[in-house]
């Protein structure tokens, strides 16, 4: 059963289709990055996933469970 990218998940890849097409046309990483954020109103928490955050606790501090509401 198919179902459509949703969330974090549709966020994650909008943006980092959009850094990439950035960066092709020589943007550095920071800009394209802010750029792509600026792009689609959202944030950096909002890219990843809480079941990516659960997933690799090491990687996010308390700032990305707080944010999702998430326990350490």
């Amino acid at each position: 059963m198919k179902k459509p990218i949703t969330g974090a998940d549709s966020n994650f890849y909008l943006h980092e289709l959009e850094e990439a097409k950035l960066m092709s046309k020589g943007i550095n990483y920071e800009t394209a990055h802010s750029m792509a954020l600026k792009k689609y109103n959202v944030s950096e928490y909002d890219l990843y996933h809480p079941d990516v955050i659960k997933k690799f606790p090491n990687w996010f501090n308390n700032s990305w469970f707080e944010y999702w509401g998430l326990k350490k």
